[in-house]
């Protein structure tokens, strides 16, 4: 008995290093699953993501409330790629939006409904920009199927202060929001420590 005892205690601790050890990278892994119906995420290093959402991207349409009138705001982030310093994103900034994706949304719209998609959106730090992939929404829309060279849709570089994601299931988008969230703490976090 006196055996078993020392052996379970380092056991234990063997393994929750373990568990610590796959915590540091569960904050990307949880990204990519989260992500993975709308879109692929690669790591380009331990501080950078590449996003490359489906394509083409949707029209987002969100109702807004005025002097008892609903208006609409349309959104559509066409990118290709966006490419992501953690270090760069500003975590008190992103944000989550319901939106409408259908067509007739505008028409058959009650005040209370809620939208079909999850946008997620996301800001860099004061001075920052995300170099980005863009593209002519209507032009890929109208592309047959099949392999397309980027110049039949205008895809050119970019960049920009802020995006949208969209996601249709709003639990995969909250836990790409937490995820995002902890992966830019960790590597803000990371870069403090490695500086001189």
């Amino acid at each position: 008995m006196k055996r078993v005892l020392p052996l379970s205690l380092c056991f234990l601790f063997i393994a929750s290093f373990s568990c610590v050890a796959q915590n540091a990278a569960s904050p990307i892994e949880t990204l990519k699953n989260a992500y993975a119906a709308s879109g692929s995420i690669v790591v380009l290093d331990k501080n950078t993501i590449l996003i490359q959402p489906k394509m083409p991207a949707p029209v987002c349409a969100m109702p807004k409330i005025e002097d008892g009138k609903t208006t609409w705001q349309f959104y559509s982030f066409p990118l290709a790629s966006i490419t992501v310093r953690l270090t760069e994103v500003d975590e008190t900034l992103i944000s989550e939006d319901r939106v409408f994706t259908g067509d007739e949304a505008p028409k058959s719209y009650k005040p209370g409904d809620k939208g079909d998609t999850t946008m997620i959106v996301i800001a860099g730090n004061e001075g920052k920009q995300f170099h980005t992939l863009i593209y002519d929404r209507d032009k890929f829309v109208q592309l047959g199927p099949g392999p397309h060279s980027s110049k039949e849709y205008d895809q050119a570089p970019d960049d920009t202060l802020a995006f949208g994601l969209t996601f249709s299931d709003p639990v995969s988008a909250r836990a790409f929001e937490i995820a995002l969230k902890n992966a830019v703490l960790e590597a803000k976090a990371q870069a403090q420590i490695e500086r001189p």
